[in-house]
């Protein structure tokens, strides 16, 4: 269902703290319902949840420009990473790179501000339409292409990171990757369904989880400091699991794929265009971009509103043959990393840090996240992978590790595994190795028929 929902933004109580958000505002935008991209039901059903979930949607999906976008990135936009199927899903192609000799932890950007204009000032019947010239397509000329004529800004990001066209993928079981040998990854973006539950989850649940899983597929728990606080917590977001909360990795996503700092990372990656302008317009801002506003939020509080009350991924229901798949999945060993099951904690809020300027999540909300038992068919922990691992190390997380994928609304992408190396599920699951590598074996032991009753079972999650 698609409806156009609107939406009074109330002011509920905060814990006796101020009001969450501005009761003058009004959400008044199309939200789809049901199916991907859909609110959690008890979020639909309030109207100040559903008009902050709306707010957060708009945040999400509108377009970022000169001056605050850059001076490095990777997209202009969240949903040019999260949009398969809808706002707020995965990635449609590989949208990141990374390199394992790369010394500043994080992505190798692709764009850069300071070859995105040309041309000057472009009018239509005497009206100006591109003031400050037309941008390249696709927003100048890629890093990663072979023969780009690399910018200021883009040479710097070559010495950085240590990019070069012609490394080879990681693979961390082999004679070069001993030896030392360089090479780089691709990262599809990881939908964002259902997310707030899994924020949800308590520390000590994901502990003891891990403590419960047989040994020879145990998950490992990495605990990590966001930067705005100051303990540790169990990681559960990102490949590597390198994020607790969806602020931290909002927070993370805004600096290094658009190049916004903000109140949780106020220093840009780079100043390399700081002072130069093209055309006349000014190329890079200086200061914190995305600003706390009086409501207490700013833009990447929004993006965790929206991504926190997202719904998890609309199931199917089981025909004959994905009832066979269910019981092929838990024989074969897949459910010792894709736990089915999870239950969030009795008071999220206790656990869930405010936004940059404080606000708690409201007591609706909360209310709604706690003691829910979900079904994300991962752990969130991280397992060791042999060769499927992506060879870079990212805190406690070495080369083969890798976070359990969680399985739920698998059917709704068109790649898989981190960096898209598998076309269709039957060659994910042979891919598999390292921990892995039983239930890998094991489903390449299966029938044709068999192994189609598997893939059925997962479409339906």
């Amino acid at each position: 269902m698609f409806a156009l929902a609107t939406a009074t933004i109330e002011s509920p109580d905060a814990y006796g703290g101020p009001a969450n958000r501005d009761a003058s505002r009004q959400a008044n935008y199309p939200i789809n319902l049901d199916g991907f991209g859909a609110p959690l039901p008890a979020v639909a059903s309030n109207v100040s949840d559903l008009g902050i979930f709306a707010t957060g949607q708009i945040n999400f999906k509108e377009i970022e420009d000169l001056p605050q976008l850059g001076p490095l990135f990777n997209g202009t936009t969240c949903t040019g990473c999260h949009s398969q199927p809808s706002t707020g899903g995965g990635g449609l192609f590989i949208n990141e790179i990374r390199v394992r000799n790369n010394t500043d932890p994080g992505p190798v950007h692709i764009f850069a501000a300071d070859n995105m204009l040309r041309n000057g000032p472009q009018s239509q019947g005497g009206t100006p339409i591109f003031a400050g010239g037309m941008q390249a397509e696709p927003l100048g000329c890629q890093i990663t292409v072979p023969g780009c004529q690399l910018s200021a800004c883009q040479q710097e990001e070559v010495m950085k990171t240590t990019f070069d066209t012609d490394l080879p993928t990681c693979d961390p079981t082999s004679a070069n990757f001993a030896g030392g040998g360089n090479c780089v990854v691709g990262r599809s973006a990881l939908p964002l369904f259902g997310d707030g539950l899994v924020e949800a989850v308590s520390d000590q649940t994901l502990i003891q989880l891990a403590q419960k899983e047989p040994q020879s597929v145990q998950g490992v728990v990495k605990m990590v400091t966001e930067n705005f606080l100051s303990t540790p917590h169990v990681a559960r977001f990102g490949w590597k699991d390198d994020h607790v909360f969806l602020r931290g990795f909002a927070g993370d996503a805004y600096l290094n794929e658009m190049g916004i700092s903000n109140p949780d990372n106020p220093v840009d990656t780079s100043s390399c265009a700081l002072g130069v302008t093209q055309y006349g317009v000014a190329l890079e801002d200086t200061g914190i971009e995305d600003t706390i506003d009086p409501d207490g939020e700013a833009d990447i509080d929004r993006f965790s509103d929206f991504m926190r009350a997202l719904a998890p991924p609309p199931t199917i229901p089981q025909n004959a043959s994905a009832s066979r798949g269910k019981n092929l999945f838990s024989q074969l060993g897949c459910a010792g990393c894709h736990a089915p099951s999870l239950t969030t904690a009795s008071n999220p809020a206790s656990l869930i840090p405010p936004s940059t300027g404080g606000i708690a999540i409201s007591s609706t909300l909360n209310k709604d996240l706690a003691n829910q038992t979900f079904h994300p068919y991962s752990d969130f922990l991280l397992h060791s992978m042999g060769a499927l691992g992506d060879g870079i190390t990212s805190g406690s997380a070495g080369p083969t590790m890798m976070r359990t994928a969680p399985l739920w609304g698998i059917r709704a992408k068109s790649v898989f595994l981190h960096d898209g190396r598998a076309g269709d599920i039957p060659t994910a699951i042979s891919l598999h190795d390292g921990q892995g590598k039983a239930a890998s074996q094991a489903f390449q032991a299966l029938s044709t028929s068999q192994q189609q009753d598997l893939v059925n079972f997962l479409d339906t999650l």
